[in-house]
């Protein structure tokens, strides 16, 4: 891996490869950009740039320092995440403690702190007076896309790389090269991912395909006449979160596609093109008005979670509403 396996982050690559051919590497960065859009891999890279034995301003991926950064068993750059949703103090005081000696081996430590948004009150305070008074040979990189979320103390003394969306068009390529999808395939799921290239292979697993053909055809399809087929729906799939927010991710995705269909009736705007005909038939059953009501409540249902609300109560609910409005 290296900076110039990363696609769609040429910004960002820019500035951090200009940073080392510089010398002007800063002693702490905020990486912030959407989930999966490369964040991480690029810290990881960084780290790889700053050490690597072959090349200057990337990572050959094949030296020594390489090839430790990949397999996670470098001594001296460390990757730091959520434990039981936070970032712990213990953690950050261990990294801490081992700043206060030299690298091992590395040129520059490198301290990666994935989901930084995570950290509690301690462990932000306890990484605060670390980057007030960083050692010389150390590199600390936070990774969020909340930064919103992290303590404007902490904001103010790194220096800020943004990430970007992916284009559907790098997507696709991505996909093509590294799951081997074919180009309609890879095309169909590039437009669900948000710019995210992460997101976009999540998707394009036959499971969760399963779940969105399951999904779309015993709610929205099949309509009034399967709601039996809606509340086995809702039992099967409020048991495991990811699946639960899997479900109300593809019905938002299918009342999108109906409103974009009785919009202008464009059916190269819509996501789940494999099923444009049902779709359409949907539309001319459904009131805009429907559809907007059903969307809100999709909504409500993703932010009552935060408050523990009844993933299956809530399921039964949205399932009944889509069924009987369509």
């Amino acid at each position: 891996m290296g900076f110039r396996d990363i696609k769609g982050q040429d910004r960002a690559i820019n500035i951090l490869k200009r940073a080392i051919s510089n010398d002007h590497v800063s002693h702490s960065y905020l990486f912030y950009g959407p989930d999966g859009v490369g964040k991480k891999g690029v810290a990881i890279s960084f780290a790889m740039a700053l050490n690597c034995v072959e090349y200057n301003d990337d990572a050959c991926g094949l030296c020594t320092p390489c090839r430790k950064i990949v397999a996670g068993i470098h001594p001296d750059v460390t990757i730091l995440h959520e434990e039981s949703g936070e970032i712990k103090i213990g953690a950050i005081r261990d990294v801490i403690n081992g700043m206060v000696y030299k690298p091992l081996e590395a040129g520059k430590r490198v301290i990666i702190v994935n989901e930084a948004e995570r950290f509690n009150l301690s462990s932000s305070n306890a990484f605060l007076k670390t980057l007030e008074e960083p050692p010389a040979e150390t590199v600390i990189i936070l990774i969020s896309s909340s930064p919103d979320m992290l303590l404007q103390t902490i904001l103010s003394r790194c220096q800020k790389v943004a990430f970007n969306q992916v284009s559907p068009q790098i997507i696709t390529d991505i996909l093509i090269e590294k799951l081997g999808l074919e180009q309609g395939q890879a095309e169909f799921v590039s437009y669900m991912a948000d710019g995210s290239p992460g997101k976009a292979i999540s998707l394009s697993s036959e499971d969760i395909q399963q779940i969105r053909v399951e999904i779309l055809n015993g709610l929205f399809i099949k309509g009034n006449s399967n709601k039996i087929a809606a509340f086995d729906l809702s039992e099967k799939y409020a048991k495991d979160e990811g699946y639960f927010y899997n479900m109300l991710f593809w019905i938002l995705t299918c009342l999108r596609d109906i409103m974009i269909l009785k919009e202008n009736g464009n059916t190269e705007l819509i996501i789940n093109k494999d099923m444009n005909n049902a779709l359409s038939k949907v539309k001319d059953r459904v009131s805009m008005e429907r559809v907007l009501d059903t969307m809100g409540l999709v909504k409500s249902v993703y932010k009552g979670q935060d408050r523990n609300m009844n993933r299956q109560l809530a399921l039964d609910v949205l399932g009944n509403k889509i069924t009987e409005g369509i």
